[in-house]
């Protein structure tokens, strides 16, 4: 009785640690868009006026309200999580539109569909010839340009790729597109495909401007962005990305010119959410607050994505949307020299910085323009390529993408504790405002993903077995059982059960998971019937029959109860089917943790009263 209070102690302990460092941000009021601020405008009007629905609303009510209001309200996006509506019209007639949507209990916001930009500083004076005939001496990896990628050196890229490389990772990258030469209706698109981009990299995307499966690249941006995330590496081929074994979503939201509609945006914010991704880039942004883009990132964040966001290139002291909402991360911008860039926008919204480079200096002195250098379309000709030095927060962005990526193929896959693990890790910088918790650090983010979990696992199982353990020898139990719980067995069994435990916090997919993936919970990666009591008690019952192996069964228990609360208390898994994300998941795997702890003396409990009976036989 008095062990069970402890482990009750230690739940209401960990929620409260949860509660405590749950992640917050500013939040913006509705008051404060900014509506009547002509400077904050973007540089085009507004598309008509876009009315976020209730997600939830049914058709009924949706053919109530338009017959009520007078208002077509035919969905823009279809097949969308949520409904979003643009009415287009006069100005006069937007007004009435909004006075009748007004108040009603159905609509969310209406507002101004505006247009947002890609972060776009791209320097015109070097043409793709003079980059591509620039070949400096081979360096680790094998890429012939690595070299001049002076900004993975900067935040320690070789030393995190020795631990991990992005595998199994979906990054959506919400832009002008990225070329990777799709099909689409039986004919290849007209953009060209990045030879150093592996197409193998893509998962399926769309184009919300075009309304088309196929998100291709007409501006350069987009693909510029998605290399630095996960360009093909060690291919003796041009440049090297971060996450080269992550999976890119490429978003069409924005044209080939680089503006795109606050609708566009917040619809694909939630495909990308529902559609697998696990972390998000949007490289773009503007002055206007948006209910509807902000209530698009809290959707992908209560998703259990980690959502990195520009802080915009205004050179002032002001983050820009989407990286200003709560729930976004925002990234500032420094220089080869590692200080603030001059064109980067700061402010206290701020949470890293990470590398994004200046086209004014060539401080390597390699003959390219210290900029982020990646393999895009050329400017002007979507099908050409080569190899370009862009400079923003656009270029700062994907490298905190890129990071996020590899730290949630380690396992670490919460919003909340990703941006822990790479806060906690950063290059120190003085001025929270212009750096955020500081600059990226990818070799210590890595390594805390890979040794946190793991060690924890292990040693909170180890003490909960050595607990198990003590009791049993204390209770004198025969010979043949005593076998089974020797200090060698105690700690094979609990090193398997904290190793396996571990594995499927890190995606594992036990033997013939695959087949069962249409079940729902049992996709096995990070799933809620994976993580939980059920893993045990299998066992359990698999052997209750067999008094010998209640031991064995007993020692399973103890090391799954210690994987379970050991991320419930490191806070670095978001569970699968678990609504929303941080407190919940905690709670869900500290109960499960303790229940599978009383599996484990139940099992002990069995093997005595069978042993005492043996005896008294």
């Amino acid at each position: 009785m008095k062990k069970v209070s402890i482990l009750s102690i230690f739940s209401v302990l960990l929620l409260s640690i949860q509660s405590s460092a749950h992640h917050e941000m500013k939040r913006v009021s509705y008051a404060e868009s900014g509506w009547a601020d002509k400077a904050c405008q973007p540089e085009q009007g507004a598309d008509g006026l876009v009315v976020d629905l209730e997600d939830d609303m049914t058709v009924e009510e949706l053919r109530a309200l338009e017959l009520e209001t007078g208002v077509s309200l035919k969905s823009t996006f279809a097949g969308d999580a949520g409904r979003r509506v643009v009415v287009r019209g006069t100005d006069a007639q937007l007004e009435k539109v909004r006075q009748r949507l007004k108040g009603s209990e159905f609509v969310e916001s209406v507002e101004p569909n505006v247009y947002y930009s890609a972060y776009d500083l791209m320097p015109d004076s070097l043409s793709a010839g003079e980059v591509e005939a620039f070949r400096p001496t081979p360096f680790k990896p094998n890429d012939p340009m690595y070299k001049s990628q002076w900004h993975f050196d900067m935040i320690g890229m070789s030393q995190a790729w020795a631990q991990a490389n992005g595998e199994g990772v979906i990054v959506a990258v919400i832009d002008t597109g990225v070329s990777p030469g799709t099909l689409e209706n039986g004919k290849k698109s007209k953009y060209a495909l990045m030879p150093d981009l592996d197409a193998d990299r893509f998962v399926p995307g769309y184009d919300f401007v075009a309304k088309k499966a196929d998100p291709s690249d007409g501006n350069g941006h987009g693909t510029h962005v998605a290399g630095t995330i996960a360009q093909s590496t060690n291919n003796g081929e041009g440049v090297a990305g971060i996450a080269y074994k992550a999976k890119i979503m490429p978003i069409k939201v924005l044209s080939d010119r680089g503006f795109g509609s606050v609708a566009a945006i917040a619809a694909g914010i939630r495909y990308a959410a529902d559609n697998g991704a696990k972390v998000i880039n949007m490289s773009l942004g503007g002055g206007m607050y948006s209910q509807t883009m902000a209530r698009a990132v809290k959707y992908a964040y209560d998703k259990g994505v980690f959502v990195a966001c520009a802080a915009g290139n205004g050179a002032r002291e002001k983050v820009e949307y989407p990286a200003a909402y709560k729930g976004a991360f925002a990234v500032s911008s420094v220089g080869p020299d590692g200080k603030l860039a001059f064109y980067s926008s700061y402010g206290k919204e701020l949470f890293i910085s990470a590398p994004g480079g200046d086209t004014r200096v060539d401080m390597n002195g390699d003959g390219i323009p210290d900029g982020v250098l990646q393999n895009t379309v050329a400017r002007n000709d979507p099908t050409k390529h080569g190899y370009f030095p862009f400079q923003g927060t656009s270029m700062a962005t994907p490298h905190v993408a890129g990071v996020a990526a590899l730290v949630v193929s380690l396992g670490v896959d919460d919003p909340d504790a990703i941006g822990k693990v790479l806060a906690s890790t950063v290059t120190k910088r003085d001025a929270f405002n212009k750096y955020g918790h500081g600059l990226l650090n990818a070799a210590g983010a890595v390594k805390k993903a890979k040794s946190q979990s793991a060690g924890l696992s292990f040693l909170l199982g180890l003490g909960l077995a050595g607990l198990g353990y003590m009791r049993n020898r204390r209770q004198r139990i025969v010979t043949y059982t005593k076998a089974t719980f020797s200090p060698i067995s105690f700690v094979t069994l609990i090193s398997i059960s904290g190793v396996l435990g571990w594995l499927g916090v890190s995606g594992f997919k036990p033997l013939g998971a695959s087949a069962l993936t249409w079940l729902p919970g049992l996709s096995f990666e990070h799933s809620a019937l994976w993580l939980s009591a059920l893993v045990p008690l299998a066992f359990c019952v698999a052997v209750s029959s067999r008094t010998r192996l209640h031991g064995i069964a007993s020692m399973i228990s103890f090391g799954w109860a210690g994987v379970l609360l050991s991320h419930a208390m490191l806070g670095d898994v978001n569970v699968g089917y678990v609504p929303g994300h941080g407190l919940l998941d905690a709670l869900w795997l500290t109960v499960n943790g303790v229940t599978a702890y009383q599996f484990g003396r139940i099992m002990m409990r069995s093997t005595k009263e069978r042993s005492v009976y043996s005896r008294g036989s």
